[in-house]
């Protein structure tokens, strides 16, 4: 039987394909699947290794429930389908089909399905990165260049994530290099695997990194100067940030920086960072963006329909809201006041819940 365990599945297999393919000479025993080096870090630890891969396919089949719930949750409620809520929708949607069919590639393997499958895969993998990056841009855009055009946007965004990933597979697709391989279908190892997936996912991995480097010292920098009613609830302040982090998939550089690593201990670190981080993307944003007083007061109207009892929900998100705060006394406090009140109203697109 075939196992599905992430160690030896999509996710490490390309990132250490790929190091392979940089320091090939270093690694003349590299067999399909694993190199002999990774095979030999996991043998070490089996143990570790069956956890991780129990925990990553029930983190998997979370993501693909939290990112389909929130792709069904703002399909049906317009009103709170904001232009960056509709990019957080776009991005679950690649997520969706991605992990989806990141399974059909495994249970696939001896079927008609297999290489369209891992086709598939490798499209939306390459749009929820891609997708991730307009999602951090638009961040920057709102949130330090306070641009209120961002929206212009949008037709881009859709080119380049829908665009650059259908060039990829063309490119791979017509140089016969997607193949069977050990436990299921994929792209050929290693050039094809380097190019087509390490290298777009590094870049656009880096480049989030530097953005959200960007967008914290923002959010830092108006709150610190704020007035103190502004200071409260550190916990929504670290609510935006971990919004914002899931939301552009920074959970991949422990992945890539794993790679890096010939320790046995610091890459056996990032690998159960990674492991048990990024294949709980979806769920992490449906956590973010859909468990809050505006979402469920929506949902209680709909299902009070049928259950009386959810009246009680409706107006949740009006009876929760909070005043706007009054005008200081002087022009300093008026110009943070406003300052935050930009900001609230940028980080509201992020998770539904502004900082006051």
């Amino acid at each position: 039987m075939r196992e599905k365990g992430f160690a030896n599945a999509f996710f490490f297999l390309a990132i250490n394909q790929s190091i392979n393919y940089i320091t090939k000479q270093q690694f003349n025993h590299f067999s399909i699947g694993l190199s002999e080096y990774s095979k030999k870090k996991m043998a070490e630890n089996e143990t570790l290794n069956t956890v991780l891969s129990y925990i990553v396919d029930v983190f998997l089949i979370l993501s693909i429930v939290g990112s389909g719930l929130t792709v069904i949750t703002f399909m049906l409620f317009p009103k709170l389908r904001t232009y960056p809520i509709r990019l957080i929708l776009y991005l679950c949607m690649a997520i969706f089909f991605a992990q989806t069919f990141f399974y059909v590639a495994f249970e696939a393997y001896d079927g008609i399905m297999c290489l369209p499958s891992a086709i598939i895969l490798h499209y939306f993998f390459l749009a929820d990165f891609i997708w991730t990056f307009c999602v951090a841009f638009n961040f920057y855009q709102m949130i330090v260049k306070r641009n209120r055009d961002a929206e212009s946007f949008e037709k881009y965004y859709h080119l380049a994530s829908w665009g650059l990933p259908f060039i990829f597979v063309i490119a791979i697709a017509a140089t016969k290099n997607y193949v069977r391989r050990d436990a299921f279908c994929y792209m050929n190892a290693q050039l094809p695997v380097f190019l087509g997936f390490f290298v777009p996912g590094l870049l656009v991995v880096c480049a989030n990194a530097v953005i959200f480097f960007f967008i914290a010292r923002e959010i830092h920098d108006t709150l610190k100067n704020a007035p103190r009613s502004d200071k409260k609830e550190k916990s929504k302040e670290f609510r935006v940030y971990f919004s914002i982090f899931v939301s552009i998939g920074l959970s991949w550089i422990f992945g890539f920086i794993m790679t890096f690593f010939n320790d046995g201990v610091t890459d056996l670190i990032f690998l159960v960072l990674f492991s048990i981080t990024t294949p709980l993307q979806g769920f992490l944003i449906f956590l973010s963006y859909c468990i809050n007083d505006k979402v469920i007061s929506n949902y209680a109207r709909i299902f009070s329909k049928c259950f009386p009892f959810c009246r009680r929900w409706e107006n949740l998100a009006n009876t929760t809201a909070q005043p706007s705060s009054t005008t200081g006394s002087n022009s300093s406090t008026s110009t943070h006041s406003s300052r935050s009140e930009n900001l609230s109203s940028s980080t509201n697109s992020v998770s539904m819940t502004p900082i006051k």
